[in-house]
């Protein structure tokens, strides 16, 4: 017998297991989450019988000060799969969620016809690739001070100015450590912040917060952190200090009606 409900506290054994199972989550990562993140409340379950056999966790946010939902570590069990249980869970907690939207960054590009036959509509994002020799161009030397910002939400919000998901010091300061943990570097200086990952040729810098003016600082240090012949970076639309272009990234569907043009994600748990 299939049930769907909120998640509680003696889930927590099945949830864990149940993301090591299909992500291959790194155990430091795991015990970050469901000690900074994790409530029951933003966590829903299906089970059969005994049996935790599929999750999806909603994460809460705003845009442009609606209520909003990370819609993230969607689950289920391999030999649960293609039985429709995930549709009816992401129905199901579409359904009891007190947000106005729901985002998401689907995994892969089959995940994307998945998502829309759910009612989820494309995203795109801004990138932009240069080489080391045109960032180089841009940068600027300044003398290093000891970092006087209390926490990089007040620059974030200025820098974004609006549609884009919402994210408090805590979470911020959560994602940081979570991105290291898998690899990142987090450079930050007192004009805002950069998470970038090595990829050998490239550096991906998944997201660069910093007035434009500033821009050519907090490249300094990013050049002073990577060796990488190309830097691909992405972007919110009003990010101007470099050209960039749009592309796929994530997935909204509105919940209440509630439809801004485009949501910027960054900081996104993949």
């Amino acid at each position: 017998m299939i049930k769907l409900r909120t998640a509680e506290e003696r889930d927590v054994n099945s949830l864990k297991e149940l993301f090591k199972e299909v992500f291959n989550e790194n155990d430091e990562a795991l015990e970050l989450f469901f000690n900074r993140i994790f409530k029951p409340e933003i966590c829903y379950v299906c089970y059969e019988r005994d049996e935790l056999i599929a999750m999806a966790y909603i994460i809460p946010s705003t845009v442009n000060g609606r209520k909003a939902g990370y819609l993230y570590a969607v689950a289920t069990k391999d030999e649960f799969r293609g039985a429709g249980i995930m549709k009816g869970l992401i129905h199901y907690a579409l359904s009891i969620t007190a947000q106005e939207i729901c985002v998401t960054l689907p995994a892969s590009d089959s995940l994307y016809d998945y998502y829309r036959k759910l009612g989820f509509k494309e995203l795109t994002s801004n990138t932009a690739e240069l080489s080391r020799a045109q960032l180089e161009k841009l940068a600027k030397p300044y003398e290093v001070c000891e970092l006087v910002v209390g926490g990089y939400c007040g620059i974030r919000n200025r820098v974004l100015k609006d549609n884009f998901l919402f994210w408090n010091n805590d979470f911020i300061n959560y994602a940081f450590e979570y991105n290291a943990l898998y690899g990142a570097k987090i450079i930050k200086n007192n004009y805002g912040y950069a998470v970038a990952y090595d990829e050998g040729e490239y550096c991906y810098v998944t997201e660069f917060i910093c007035d434009d003016k500033n821009a050519p600082y907090l490249i300094t240090d990013l050049l002073s952190e990577f060796k990488s012949d190309k830097f691909k970076f992405h972007l919110s639309p009003n990010q101007k200090f470099i050209k960039s272009e749009a592309q796929r990234y994530a997935m909204v569907k509105s919940i209440t009606g509630y439809k801004p043009d485009t949501i910027y994600l960054g900081l996104g748990l993949e």
